[in-house]
């Protein structure tokens, strides 16, 4: 899947912006305030019918207009297709091919993920960014996994309500109840860790092959995965927990607090890693989780990458550039001017790479 051209109007500060795309990696530069994220928003907006920073959709609206327009073009398996978006205060319009559609359809039909780096970096945030993290891929490559998500949630939602309001009449069902949802949702979890634990594995040697040199907090990188809970088995651990849930009132155990967890030298890298270490590890794990969707469907969804370079020295620039190549799906990435000469040069080297300077819009 690549994405060919996008079309903006009144969304967040722009007031008109057309572009178009012709390669697999495109890298989008320019000075402060010029609108790169705005543009990754805009095609994060036609996946996911919101913005990844997590704003109310009427803030997405320029000050100066009612609505904002939003008109994309992809191809996917040599088949082109458009998506159409307009949202005003009171109302909103979502086509794809010129047809209404759902935005859990949509999200299937036009697959989206963003990495940034700014203000949630993955690693540092904490577990509920990995856990949805996980979730949104496991969706993907699983659907029927999302009743099980649902039920979970509302299971745990009605056992915190009791423990919070300490009527306690009814817990023994829905600690059951729990412990049965719990199994089904921990079994896609982990089924969907398992792969892109896998996938990041292959590409933790490729990147070892292509660059042998590399330094060792990359090359000793590995993921684990916590469950949630520390107990073998679950019914044991609810138990054990029961005066404590009741002391906090809410669930302290269960796949609600699953995380992955990834290490250099067996220390996280959250907690020991440089920058450099951090981007790159983020990098490496929404390949991986773009591998392990395109295993699934035959295709890879797109790709949105915001201050990529965000903490990236010179001497890691070729790694990461190395990675986007390898990669080989359809990859949008901000960058700051004071890169312009560095990604003309590397432009050059690679033709798998276009620029497109804000700046001449």
């Amino acid at each position: 899947m690549r994405i060919s051209s996008l079309s903006i109007q009144d969304f967040r500060s722009t007031s008109l912006l057309n572009l178009n795309f012709s390669k697999n990696i495109s890298v989008l530069y320019g000075h402060n305030n010029v609108g790169k994220t705005t543009i990754l928003e805009a095609i994060y907006f036609c996946s996911n019918l919101k913005s990844f920073k997590q704003l109310p959709n009427k803030e997405l609206i320029k000050n100066s207009a009612s609505s904002f327009k939003i008109s994309l073009n992809c191809i996917k398996n040599s088949v082109n297709s458009s998506i159409y978006i307009e949202k005003s205060l009171n109302s909103s319009k979502c086509l794809y091919n010129d047809k209404k559609i759902s935005k859990m359809t949509l999200t299937n039909m036009f697959p989206c993920y963003a990495l940034v780096f700014g203000f949630n970096n993955l690693l540092l945030n904490d577990s509920t960014y990995r856990r949805d993290f996980i979730d949104s891929g496991m969706f993907h490559v699983e659907p029927k996994s999302y009743a099980s998500f649902a039920l979970y949630n509302q299971t745990l939602k009605q056992r915190n309500y009791l423990l919070k309001t300490k009527n306690f009449k009814d817990i023994d069902f829905w600690n059951s109840e729990l412990v049965k949802n719990n199994d089904n949702l921990f079994h896609y979890r982990k089924s969907y860790y398992l792969k892109l634990s896998e996938e990041f594995k292959k590409i933790m040697i490729e990147l070892k092959d292509t660059l042998p040199g590399i330094y060792g907090e990359i090359e000793s990188l590995e993921m684990s995965y916590y469950k949630g809970w520390n107990n073998d088995n679950f019914v044991e651990e609810l138990e054990n927990n029961f005066d404590k849930d009741k002391s906090t009132g809410y669930t302290t155990a269960g796949t609600h607090r699953s995380d992955i967890l990834i290490s250099s030298n067996n220390k996280l890298v959250k907690e020991s890693g440089s920058m450099s270490t951090l981007v790159l590890s983020c990098l490496l794990i929404f390949l991986a989780k773009s591998s392990v969707f395109h295993v699934k469907h035959g295709y890879k969804p797109i790709l949105l990458i915001d201050d990529l370079f965000f903490g990236i020295d010179n001497k890691n620039l070729n790694t990461v550039i190395k990675l986007l190549i390898y990669s080989k799906g359809n990859i949008v990435v901000t960058a700051p001017n004071i890169y312009k000469e560095i990604l003309e040069k590397t432009s050059l080297l690679n033709d798998e790479i276009e620029l497109i300077n804000l700046g001449e819009f």
